[in-house]
């Protein structure tokens, strides 16, 4: 990913930094299963968020749209943010011809430039069940606070699968494979991140870097239909860039607009069991149909007076 890529460079006009596609600083209000804050990286980070992960009871279907054949979305009825942007720009200049005032609402024009930079989109139930019949591969994602159990299912494609794991268990593991925090940040601290990773990085693992949390909460928050709010092009926008570009080449330390300096800490990597069904439909005695993944290590900044 080329943090410089994007054409503008945009962020939420809020008080963290979240420049839609490269780099975010997590939502404080939208961290699950702990409370640690840290930056999220690439074409999932700096989107609006939803509700915590670990309030859910529920599952969302994500489909990459722009993959899928224009005719198989036109079937579906799945209209891509550009392709509503052209289509508004278009009226606006019949307007300006006509030398009338564009009719266009500034508020949706943000929302679609915001989910123009998005990888992957909400489907409906409508949208999913044409893609169902016609074994077009999309993503269901979930958890459920009643079993404490995370999912990920690959629907239709190549390759389908369904895949469960346990929360306690995978933060247990994720945890206990953590060893010594960096010096600069305390025992607290560093475990209550990894409790806070578990989730985002399981999903990851599973879906092949495919679903990550951020992404989900995204994708909920615009199938909810709430308000994703206003973006800014400024210099705080600009200084995110930066950021992400240093921290892409691996520097220990950057400073982040809104929020001062920012380190790195390396979460090491650990194996969760995944369950080919759900844990509460297994049978009572064995063999269990789980299987081992390793969830890979990875480095990530943490606002140092986060």
């Amino acid at each position: 990913m080329d943090p410089r890529a994007h054409d503008r460079p945009i962020r939420l006009d809020v008080d963290r930094l979240a420049v839609p596609g490269v780099i975010g600083v997590r939502a404080r209000a939208s961290l699950s299963f702990g409370g640690a804050l840290h930056v999220a990286l690439g074409s999932d980070a700096g989107f609006p968020e939803f509700q915590q992960l670990d309030d859910w009871k529920s599952d969302l279907s994500l489909v990459d749209a722009r993959a899928l054949a224009p005719q198989l979305r036109a079937e579906a009825g799945i209209l891509l943010p550009e392709e509503r942007l052209a289509e508004i720009e278009a009226l606006d200049r019949e307007m300006a011809a006509l030398d009338v005032p564009p009719l266009s609402d500034p508020r949706e024009l943000d929302a679609l430039s915001l989910s123009r930079r998005a990888r992957l989109h909400a489907l409906d139930a409508a949208q999913r069940r044409v893609l169902e019949a016609r074994g077009a591969p999309f993503w269901v994602a979930g958890y459920t606070r009643h079993s404490d159990t995370l999912w990920a299912h690959r629907i239709g494609g190549s390759a389908p699968f369904q895949a469960w794991v346990s929360r306690h268990d995978t933060e247990c593991r994720a945890v206990e494979a953590a060893g010594e925090p960096p010096g600069w940040m305390g025992r607290a601290r560093f475990f209550d991140l990894c409790r806070t990773l578990w989730a985002d990085r399981a999903l990851r693992a599973l879906t092949g870097g495919a679903v990550s949390e951020p992404g989900l909460l995204f994708g909920r928050r615009c199938s909810a239909r709430w308000d994703c709010g206003e973006m800014v092009e400024d210099e705080i926008a600009r200084a995110g860039l930066d950021a992400a570009a240093a921290m892409a080449a691996g520097a220990e330390e950057v400073t982040l607009p809104l929020h001062g300096p920012a380190r790195r800490a390396r979460m090491r990597a650990f194996e969760m069991q995944v369950w080919s069904i759900h844990p509460l439909d297994a049978p009572s005695e064995g063999p269990w149909p789980t299987r081992p993944i390793e969830v890979p290590a990875e480095d990530v900044w943490v606002p140092v007076e986060g």
